[in-house]
C-alpha cells in the first residue's frame, strides 16, 4: 500500500501569499481591513522597542510596512518572508524610501519564519515575528 504524502503547509502558505501579495500590501492601511490593527501595534512597538539604531529581524514582514516604519525611525531592519512576491513589493518599497530611510533596511530576503539558522545568535536585538493574516 503507497502511503499518500502528506501536502507541504509551507507550501500553501506561500501559494496563498502569492496570490494575494497586491491585497496584503495594502490591508494594513484600509479602515475596515488593518487600520486598528496598524495603531495597536505601532503602539506597542513604540512602548517596548529598545532605542534606534538596534538591528531588528523583521519576521514574516510581508511587504514590509513595519520594515519601512523602524527604518524611518532609525532601526537598521533585516526583512524576511516565505513569499517571493510580497518580497518584491518591500523591495519596491524600499527603493522609493528617502534615502536615509533605505539605508537602515539591511536586507530583504526569502526565509521561513521557523528557520532563523541563516544568522548567527545574538544577530539581532528583538525579532518581530507576524501570523499569517486571516483575511
Amino acid at each position: 500500500m503507497t502511503k499518500t504524502p502528506e501536502p507541504d503547509p509551507t507550501a500553501a502558505v506561500r501559494d496563498y501569499y502569492e496570490r494575494s501579495a497586491a491585497r496584503e500590501a495594502e490591508r494594513l492601511g484600509r479602515p475596515a481591513d488593518g487600520a486598528v490593527e496598524w495603531e495597536l501595534h505601532a503602539r506597542a512597538l513604540a512602548e517596548h522597542l529598545p532605542p534606534a539604531p538596534a538591528r531588528i529581524l523583521d519576521n514574516g514582514g510581508g511587504p514590509g510596512p513595519w520594515t519601512r516604519w523602524l527604518a524611518e525611525r532609525g532601526y537598521r531592519v533585516t526583512l524576511t518572508d516565505l513569499s517571493p512576491a510580497l518580497l518584491d513589493i518591500a523591495r519596491e518599497s524600499v527603493a522609493r524610501a528617502p534615502r536615509r530611510h533605505a539605508a537602515n533596511v539591511e536586507a530583504v530576503m526569502e526565509a521561513d519564519a521557523r528557520d532563523l539558522g541563516a544568522f548567527p545568535d545574538g544577530s539581532f536585538t528583538p525579532c518581530c515575528a507576524w501570523g499569517p493574516s486571516t483575511t
